[in-house]
């Protein structure tokens, strides 16, 4: 597998992942509104928690991607 191939299978993979996380975070949000406190405490908090994960993540795979485009010179 090349790098770039490896890098855009991160990067897609990172991207569901942050929709799916900021999904259940929504969920959990409207399970709090509606005053379903348990479940929805440990909804948000663990999609939190996954976000959070992800950051230092995201990070990276957006500085690979400015460095990479960087570098590719202009045709």
């Amino acid at each position: 597998m090349s790098e770039k191939d490896a890098f855009n299978r991160r990067a897609r993979q990172t991207a569901f992942m942050a929709v799916a996380l900021v999904a259940a975070l929504i969920f959990g949000i409207i399970l709090l509104i509606g005053g379903d406190w348990i479940p929805g405490g440990i909804i948000v908090a663990a999609t939190v928690i996954g976000l959070a994960a992800r950051v230092p993540v995201i990070w990276k795979l957006c500085g690979q991607a400015s460095v990479s485009s960087e570098s590719k010179p202009n045709t």
